[in-house]
């Protein structure tokens, strides 16, 4: 991993959240890669949904389908994360990963219940927004 990524990482995970997603979203090089694998390392809820926030952040198209990975995230600010993501990035294939979410079972009933709502106003909101281009 490039030196000034895992710096960059780690200032997310020391809390250091402002400065670390300024360089990680600026930085010119593909580091999408080693986003999704720290992501798929990483324990802390937190930092996960600010590694999610960087890929979309970033507006890479790319990330689509990591950004589909963190929907299925165990955690409620991650795969809230995601969804703002989705709503980013909306295209047609974010249509497709959000309707094919609205039916996928969530481990907890309450949970999967928030997560149906948020999907379906975000299926909404990415419907608007792609029949408006």
């Amino acid at each position: 991993m490039d030196p000034a990524l895992g710096a960059a990482i780690e200032k997310l995970r020391s809390g250091d959240e402002h400065e670390a997603l300024t360089e990680l979203i600026e930085m010119p090089q593909d580091i999408l890669p080693a986003i999704v694998q720290a992501y798929r390392n990483e324990q802390s809820p937190d930092t996960r949904m600010l590694l999610v926030k960087v890929a979309w952040e970033r507006r890479d198209p790319a990330a689509i389908s990591f950004i589909s990975e963190a929907l299925d995230d165990a955690d409620e600010y991650v795969w809230q994360e995601a969804l703002d993501g989705c709503v980013a990035l909306a295209s047609p294939e974010i249509l497709e990963i959000l309707q094919t979410a609205q039916t996928r079972p969530r481990a907890e009933n309450a949970m999967s219940r928030q997560f149906r709502i948020c999907v379906d106003e975000a299926v909404l909101y990415v419907k608007g927004l792609i029949q408006r281009r």
